[in-house]
């Protein structure tokens, strides 16, 4: 018989530190964006799309 697979539990600090992660990533990518002279809809939404990633990386690497 083959023994049951074991299961990573993934903690509330992980959580938090993805949110944390992402919410610093935009503040950071929307003050870059200002200091250049970009602005509009689409820089808006570039940002959030990297700050999404980065908090699901930092959320996965806390694995």
């Amino acid at each position: 018989m083959s023994a049951p697979r074991a299961h990573a539990t993934t903690g509330k600090a992980s959580l938090v530190g993805g949110v944390v992660v992402a919410a610093a990533t935009l503040v950071l990518w929307l003050a870059a964006a200002h200091e250049l002279g970009f602005h509009g809809n689409l820089v808006l939404g570039l940002g959030t799309a990297v700050a999404a990633a980065a908090g699901i990386w930092t959320r996965l690497a806390d694995l």
